[in-house]
């Protein structure tokens, strides 16, 4: 087995060599698709799917005419979180984008040089923290140490002293309101068997996305699944194949087409492209596109807005805390919303405010007691009220 897994490795490397020489050949002579092929034989070995029951129809590989209806429940992940709502891959800017119902946050995994997990996107710590060297020089113990908001514009902020989050923490947060993990794993990660292994102790293997090629984790979870980050070369036909093992599709929006969609939900994977390419003002139009060629969902900086956009939004609950706080929370899991707008009404009294952190706010004044507090609604968030 293990140098069946060595040939595997070997493989997609040379493939991963070759996506960077462009596609001059016909399709079907590319010599990249028979390196796909060896490669997804040996991970097709590993892999247990669930059954497929579409019936492929290999024509509209070709010409899509109307193109795929995406799934009815849109498939929506945060990447890195709700980053415009708290610093990158801390825990709170994954409370957030679970508070806004999304199914999965994406998860920059690091390893430490003791073995353990983090979420981190660069190879060091020194954009996001007031620590510098490579993550997988330093222990778990020295990166919790970090502040993980010593950047703008979060540094001196509410957010200010955050821990970088270990995946456990993360972990169980998913467990905890339903959702999943999109695990993007990065170099500093030698261990997949172990984070595939770890992700299944919490029971979050269906749930959950591997950005990985890595036999290792179909190994120690052969219900994995797999995430194939498309580019513009692959020809619908492979994308097909492709399908049969990576069973989601991702990467960048304007490398799909009708066709490519039709060929990948015909292997039952789904198409979740980016929605953040084209910059902040442009994701719902990304997301609107996506949606009209056929993509299942997107993954997205703002979930929020794709929220709103998809019609999906959740409800939320007004409550009052002990200690004078008022909270808009979602309804369901209890996780706050910031940036909210909540009304105050009291006779002819009247009053705004905006939550903050872990979607609180500090009543005014104890001659607020009594009061109707409202919230008005949006796209993303239903309305509620309460009184004080």
């Amino acid at each position: 087995m293990r140098s069946h897994i060595m040939r595997a490795l070997v493989a997609a490397g040379a493939v991963a060599g070759l996506l960077a020489t462009g596609a001059a050949a016909r399709a079907d002579e590319d010599p990249r698709v028979e390196q796909y092929r060896q490669a997804l034989a040996a991970l097709k070995q590993l892999a247990a799917p669930p059954a497929c029951d579409q019936v492929p129809e290999p024509g509209r590989w070709l010409d899509a005419g109307t193109p795929d209806a995406g799934s009815d429940n849109v498939v929506i992940s945060a990447h890195r979180g709700a980053l415009t709502l708290a610093p990158e891959n801390t825990l709170k800017s994954y409370e957030y984008a679970f508070a806004y119902g999304v199914d999965l946050v994406e998860v920059d995994v690091q390893q430490t040089r003791d073995g353990r997990f983090v979420a981190m996107h660069d190879s060091t710590v020194d954009r996001t923290t007031d620590g510098t060297g490579a993550v997988a020089d330093l222990t778990y113990a020295e990166i919790r140490a970090l502040n993980a908001a010593d950047y703008e514009p979060w540094k001196g902020g509410a957010y200010d002293g955050s821990k970088v989050a270990s995946l456990e923490e993360i972990l169980a947060l998913a467990r905890r309101v339903g959702g999943g993990l999109e695990l993007d794993i990065k170099g500093s990660v030698t261990e997949e068997g172990q984070l595939a292994a770890l992700v299944g102790r919490y029971g979050l293997i269906e749930e959950s996305i591997f950005n990985s090629a890595d036999p290792r984790v179909l190994v120690a979870a052969p219900a994995a699944r797999l995430i194939y980050n498309r580019d513009a070369w692959e020809p619908t036909f492979l994308i097909y194949e492709i399908g049969e093992v990576f069973k989601v599709f991702g990467s960048r929006l304007d490398e799909y087409t009708p066709e490519s969609v039709v060929a990948a939900h015909d292997a039952c994977a789904i198409v979740m492209p980016h929605a953040y390419d084209a910059g902040p003002d442009q994701e719902v139009a990304q997301f609107q596109l996506a949606r009209s060629i056929g993509a299942d969902g997107v993954q997205t900086n703002q979930p929020a807005l794709i929220v709103a956009a998809a019609g999906e939004a959740v409800r939320s609950r007004l409550t009052v805390r002990h200690h004078g706080d008022i909270c808009l929370v979602n309804a369901r899991n209890g996780l706050g919303f910031p940036g909210k707008t909540v009304s105050l009404s009291k006779g002819r009294k009247s009053a705004s405010l905006t939550t903050g952190y872990a979607g609180c706010v500090a009543l005014p004044a104890k001659h607020w007691r009594g009061a109707v507090a409202t919230f008005a609604g949006d796209g993303a968030v239903h309305p509620s009220r309460t009184r004080v």
